[in-house]
Formats: structure tokens, sequence, C-alpha cells
């Protein structure tokens, strides 16, 4: 379980190592102007100087182990300064990505405002008109208006006030009705493209990003929670504070990730190197392997056959096969197990093998 949960740190790690190298791809194109193979020449040194700074802290512990003082301080000042370097970069792109951000969220704000503001306004001027019909209803009444006859005759109000440009004393009535119906005509086209703009106002409306509410919600949720301690903080202070942090994770991830991650495979190393450069002493295994069988018979041969595998699988040194048979011979005497020369060969008797080797 614990191999599968370093070799996701590996993985991991390495992820951060690829972005952090992206990041420091980009910042070093901006450096090479406009020529395109500096622009990118900057751009590779850059992000294969931050992915050479992961491997420092293993070349570092290295020759420090190794006492390696030159190779320790160069490893050292290259992870510092490649470290330095990819910070700045991871900082300065983050910091015009997050105000880029907060800059078009407050344009969508703006926006927002405005076209609410304006539907504000055409709503209250329609309701100020009131109910009127279309301009062509209108228009219509006010033909009807022009072509009605007037007293007795067969002349219409139009024919007799030059359509009411004449102050006719028999038409006076009828044209100041149509004056009215003039005044309604022009209310009635205000209304129709007080509509029109309307519903454009509603369109763009909807077509907004209802869930931005704000330019930088996190850092306004961070202002609210300094003041909600009693404890304000500008908030120039605080974008600058998230973006360090930013910048922090990404370099202590991709600088000391992968070093940190493998820590246990490096301490099992270690372990079974130590381990490698202990006997395995005869009484620990005796103890582990076998057990008393009456009957049981066990040649020197075998005894030391069983007892290397057991120096193997617990990554102990097994010792010579003379010392081994003289050390199994004096806690055979001290414990009191039968021994026989069977030939050439020394016999343990009553004494097998219990356990399973581990």
């Amino acid at each position: 379980m614990i191999d599968v949960l370093i070799f996701a740190g590996v993985v991991g790690s390495l992820g951060l190592v690829a972005v952090s190298a992206v990041l420091n791809y980009r910042f070093g194109i901006r450096l090479g102007g406009q020529d395109e193979v500096e622009r990118h020449l900057y751009g590779f040194g850059l992000g294969l100087a931050d992915i050479v700074k992961a491997l420092m802290p293993f070349c570092l512990a290295l020759a420090v182990g190794k006492r390696d003082w030159l190779a320790a301080l160069g490893a050292g000042v290259f992870l510092v300064v490649a470290s330095v370097s990819s910070f700045y970069a991871g900082i300065g792109l983050a910091a015009e990505h997050r105000l880029g951000n907060a800059g078009n969220n407050q344009s969508v704000i703006d926006r927002r405002n405005n076209l609410q503001a304006e539907q504000k306004r055409l709503q209250g001027r329609l309701e100020a008109i009131g109910q009127v019909g279309t301009h062509q209803e209108v228009e219509n009444a006010i033909e009807a208006a022009y072509a009605q006859p007037y007293g007795r005759g067969k002349r219409t109000v139009a024919v007799h006030s030059d359509r009411c440009r004449k102050n006719m004393i028999a038409t006076r009535v009828a044209c100041a009705k149509i004056a009215r119906m003039q005044v309604t005509l022009e209310q009635a086209r205000e209304a129709e493209a007080s509509w029109g703009r309307l519903r454009e106002v509603q369109a763009a409306l909807g077509g907004l990003d209802s869930s931005v509410q704000s330019a930088d919600p996190q850092l306004d949720v961070l202002d609210r929670v300094f003041r909600w301690f009693d404890a304000p903080v500008e908030q120039a202070d605080i974008r600058t504070g998230l973006l360090l942090g930013l910048g922090l994770l990404l370099e202590l991830g991709s600088g000391l990730g992968l070093y940190t991650v493998t820590t246990p495979w490096r301490h099992r190393d270690r372990d079974v190197g130590r381990r490698m450069t202990t006997l395995g002493d005869v009484a620990v295994w005796a103890d582990e392997r076998l057990e008393a069988v009456r009957g049981g018979r066990l040649t020197a041969n075998v005894v030391f056959n069983d007892y290397e595998a057991w120096c193997r699988d617990h990554n102990f040194v097994a010792m010579r096969e003379g010392v081994f048979v003289e050390q199994l011979m004096a806690l055979a005497h001290e414990v009191g197990i039968p021994m026989e020369q069977s030939g050439s060969n020394l016999e343990f008797r009553d004494v097998a093998f219990g356990k399973v080797v581990a």
C-alpha cells in the first residue's frame, strides 16, 4: 500500500514539475523580444532549468553524504537560483491572469449595471406613456378625422383647413382633436421604439454570465474574513499574499515534492544496506526455524542451506559454513540437542523445521 501512495505522490510531483516548467517556458518566450528563435531559446532554457531543479535535492543530499562539498555547493546554488527565477515567473504570470480575469469580470458587472439602469429607465418611460395603440392605428384614426365632413357641406376637415394648417373656425374643434391625436402618435412611436430597445436590453442581460457578481470573489471573501475578525487588511496586500502563496506552492511542489515523496523508498534502501552488513545470528535463526520433534533428524548441510535462505530473506549476511556449524554445535550443547556423527556429516537429533521462512 505504501508503494502505491508513493507512486501516486511521484506522479503528482512530476505533474507539478511539468506545470512549473510550462509556466517558465511561457515566461521565457516573453523575454526573447520579437525574434522567434530567441523567444523559444529563452523559453526552453527556463523550462529545462526548472526540470533540472527537481533533481537538485537528490544531488545535494548525495553530495553531503559523500562529503563532496563543491558538488553540494553547486547543487544548493542552482536550486536557490532556479527556484527564485521560477518563483518570479510563476507569480508574474499569475498576477497577469488574475488581473485579466478581474478586469473581464468587472467589465461584465459594469455592462450588467448599465443595462439594468437602461432597462429601468425604459420601463419607467413605458409606464409614463401608458396604454396606447400602435402608431399605424393612431395614423389611421388621424386620417379618418381629416376625412370627416363638417357642417352640411361635403368638404372635409382636411380640405377646408388645409390639414389644419389654416385656423378655420368651422374646423377648430376637429383640428384640436387631431392635434391631441398627433401627440398620441408620437407617444405610440416612442413606445414602440422603447419596447424594441427593452427587448434588446433584456436579451443582452440574458446573455451575460449571471454567476459573475464580483471582480475577484476570492479577494472579496478573504477581505470579509479579515473584517470578521476585526483585522482589516488592504485588498492589495491580500492579493499579494495570494500570489505569494501560489508561487510558494508551485516551487515547493516542483522543487522538493519529488524528493520528499520518495523518502520512504530511500530510507528502505538504507535499512537494507545496513542490514546486509549484519551477520545472521544463529540463535535467532534457530529460534525462528527449529522446534523439538522426537525422532527428528537434520544434517549440518541441510540446516546450513536453510540458514542461508533465512539470511537472504531477512537481508542478513550468512556466515561461513564452518563457523555456522561450530556456533550451532555450541548452541545445541547448551540447550541439550543430541548430536551424532553420521559418516562425514553431522546430524542433529530430535529437531525439525517447524516454521516457514518469512
